[in-house]
């Protein structure tokens, strides 16, 4: 008589299979966050487009560009950092005419920042840090979560970018405009960009890896 055959796995081919499936994963884990990087990488360059389209309606509407630092300076050109929170929300009021929960702006701020209120591009709840909890001084962020969000304007109207002087150097920037950095400059009216050089991608606190960031950059 022939003996039955037992039904079922032996301990070493279910190590086996155990095994090949950590192999399977080990290879196929990069490669669906190369992906998800890379999606999120597109959309934050649509977005930041987007606000780059506004800036420069706003240019052609009102003849300059938004007054959001300081001090407004026609005779160069000018970098804003938008993870200072004044700097952040006057962008915001001036580029969406309103403020970052939608409220309509003040008359004291569309004399100052956008007379007739207009919306030169809009932002949505996942253009801000923790948009769960949404309020007047949310930060911007791009889509790896980086407040670090540079904003360029040709200021001096030549419609060419330079002698920018970057928050960490002009290593910090990306490779494409590090020449902004110096008096060749690069044809442009407007630059925003984020970077994961030079530790620029760092928040103030909590920062993740800097793996979990890109370069986002657009220009016009």
């Amino acid at each position: 008589m022939t003996p039955r055959r037992r039904a079922g796995f032996t301990l070493i081919e279910l190590l086996t299979v155990i095994a090949i499936i950590g192999i399977l994963s080990a290879a196929l884990f990069p490669a669906i966050r190369g992906v998800r990087k890379k999606a999120q990488q597109s959309s934050a360059t649509t977005a930041f487009t987007q606000w780059a389209g506004g800036i420069t309606r706003y240019k052609q509407v009102y003849g300059f560009y938004p007054n959001i630092g300081a001090a407004y300076d026609s005779s160069k050109d000018s970098i804003h950092l938008l993870e200072d929170p004044a700097t952040n929300l006057k962008f915001v009021k001036t580029m969406s005419g309103r403020l970052p929960t939608g409220t309509a702006l003040s008359t004291v701020d569309r004399k100052s920042l956008n007379k007739t209120g207009e919306e030169f591009c809009s932002f949505g709840k996942d253009d801000f840090e923790d948009p769960a909890n949404l309020t007047d001084a949310s930060l911007l962020v791009d889509r790896f979560g980086n407040r670090n969000i540079r904003v360029i304007f040709d200021t001096d109207n030549n419609t060419n970018i330079r002698n920018i002087v970057a928050p960490k150097g002009a290593d910090s920037m990306p490779e494409d405009i590090r020449a902004i950095a110096g008096t060749s400059g690069i044809p442009a009216r407007v630059i925003i960009f984020t970077t994961d050089l030079q530790s620029d991608f760092s928040n103030l606190e909590g920062s993740p890896d800097p793996g979990d960031y890109a370069q986002v950059l657009a220009i016009q």
